[in-house]
């Protein structure tokens, strides 16, 4: 049996350096609520955030809502009360919050990779259209919003399959012929099926790297305990993309563009892989070109410089 090649720990500086002299070519990101707080947009389960929103406006005439606001976002709710959702709720979401945002760090890093040429893909879990803003000039190709956009009223649904053209960037973008060389991870949990599965489809020897405010929260979800039924996911097989969900599921596993994959979170935890907190300010060496984008690693995240453990095909 051929050997499995040996990954090797990468330090915080080494990322540095080997970004700003282009050894990764082929890189894909995937980024949650974490890089768009800065740019005031709150979280969905942060105080703040949509979720309460959502109980503030609703939980009175929908009891349901106060311990689950999910619900409020479900293909379930628009079947029951579709004059609700489609008079109220969609036009109330079009202009929540975000409307005023501007790209953080995190957005203006990812249009750096893209200039230097290097960027394959950016996912996104946020419905806040950042990625996309006109000032990035990322171009639409580029950018798959995973969960949807409230600018467009397209915001995927639980319950809903996920748009088919997130099935076929993933294909793409992950094909055994053309595979990244670093897979970036900012600012989200990994809670989410099924786009918690997409950094597992990263192949063996790619660099990948945990960034997340509290990374302990990343390290375990749904899906890492036996399966239980119950919840929003229950309505999810996970199929072929999956269902949009966050509650535990009957299955652990997904298929993305027919390739099994765990939905369980795959990095490896020794100490000597986790990089120390950094904060704004401190002196780093860091190469020229991404010198001006390191308030992308700022005082809100935990750095975990990760390799992929050998990933077997995920049985169901």
């Amino acid at each position: 049996m051929a050997s499995r090649p040996a990954c090797r720990t990468l330090t915080e500086d080494e990322l540095y350096a080997e970004l700003a002299t282009g050894r990764f070519r082929r890189v894909v990101i995937c980024t949650g609520a974490g890089v768009s707080t800065a740019a005031g947009v709150a979280d969905f389960r942060s105080k703040g955030g949509l979720f309460d929103a959502i109980r503030a406006k609703y939980a009175a005439r929908f009891p349901d809502v106060l311990a689950e606001p999910e619900r409020l976002l479900s293909r379930q709710f628009v079947r029951e009360h579709p004059q609700v959702w489609r008079k109220e709720v969609q036009p109330w979401l079009r202009q929540w919050k975000a409307v005023d945002a501007v790209p953080t760090a995190t957005h203006r890093f990812c249009a750096w990779l893209h200039r230097q040429g290097w960027l394959r893909r950016v996912y996104t879990q946020n419905v806040d259209g950042l990625h996309s803003h006109a000032s990035l000039g990322l171009p639409a190709e580029l950018v798959v919003e995973v969960h949807g956009a409230l600018r467009d009223g397209s915001i995927v649904l639980y319950g809903d399959a996920l748009p088919r053209r997130v099935i076929a960037c993933a294909s793409a973008d992950f094909h055994s012929g053309n595979s990244p060389d670093l897979v970036l991870v900012f600012g989200t949990a990994l809670q989410v099926a099924p786009f918690c599965a997409l950094p597992n489809l990263a192949p063996v020897g790619c660099t990948r790297v945990l960034v997340n405010r509290d990374l302990s929260h990343a390290l375990r979800n749904a899906w890492s305990t036996p399966a239980r039924r119950g919840g929003l996911d229950a309505m999810s097989g996970l199929s072929d993309g999956g269902l949009y969900g966050s509650g535990a599921s009957v299955a652990s596993s997904t298929k993305i563009g027919g390739r099994h994959v765990t939905l369980r979170p795959r990095w490896d935890v020794k100490e000597e892989k986790r990089w120390r907190q950094r904060q704004q300010g401190q002196n780093g060496r860091l190469g020229r070109a991404t010198a001006r984008h390191r308030g992308l690693f700022g005082r809100r995240f935990l750095l975990s410089g990760c390799y992929p453990r050998p990933l077997e095909a995920a049985g169901p």
